[in-house]
């Protein structure tokens, strides 16, 4: 699939983003026409109601100290509700998370649903980066002190974006952007 094949997906809203994942485009939350996705470098999936009540929730794996993070979240939902995961599409990003994307006839905005402290190596990390990228050790040793969480789960909701696949290093491996299924309020919560 290439990124203009996109437009011919019904009810899903697709804009073009930077490869940092920024939106191109001015205005995208409210914007529901279709965006030029030729020579982008990757392009976003608009969540919200541009693409029917589209909702997210990104799994940071990347920060999981233990690397079972997605495991063991597949786990809880599994032992809530057996059947919930089937209704998921699933997407792997490129730091290895994982993006579960469903519809709901009431979604939110970005919510962080989990998070953790920042570990010492990780300011250390921060602050060696900030120097690497020409900062003075004093803006650096800042920003480093303000690393304070890490945020392991979270939704993109009304007013949100995800970055998706085919953009590089993005892959669903499980259902497809035509079988969104629409979860019910108690399998949302």
């Amino acid at each position: 699939m290439n990124f203009q094949e996109l437009h011919n997906i019904e009810g899903l809203q697709f804009m073009p983003v930077t490869a940092k994942k920024q939106p191109v485009i001015k205005g995208w939350q409210t914007l529901s026409k279709k965006h030029n996705l030729i020579n982008c470098e990757a392009v976003g999936l608009v969540c919200g109601k541009l693409s029917g009540n589209l909702e997210v929730i990104d799994i940071d794996e990347k920060y999981s100290l233990d690397g079972n993070l997605f495991k063991n979240y597949k786990r809880i939902i599994s032992e809530v509700n057996k059947d919930l995961l089937k209704k998921l599409v699933v997407q792997k990003t490129p730091s290895g998370g994982h993006h579960l994307i469903y519809r709901c006839q009431h979604i939110e905005g970005n919510l962080k649903l989990a998070q953790r402290y920042t570990t010492p190596q990780e300011k250390n990390q921060t602050y060696l980066e900030e120097i690497k990228s020409g900062a003075t050790k004093e803006v650096a040793l800042k920003r480093a002190e303000n690393d304070k969480v890490r945020v392991l789960l979270e939704t993109r909701g009304e007013g949100g974006q995800i970055v998706c696949y085919p953009s590089k290093g993005y892959e669903i491996i499980y259902g497809d952007y035509y079988s969104i299924h629409e979860i019910t309020l108690d399998e949302r919560e």
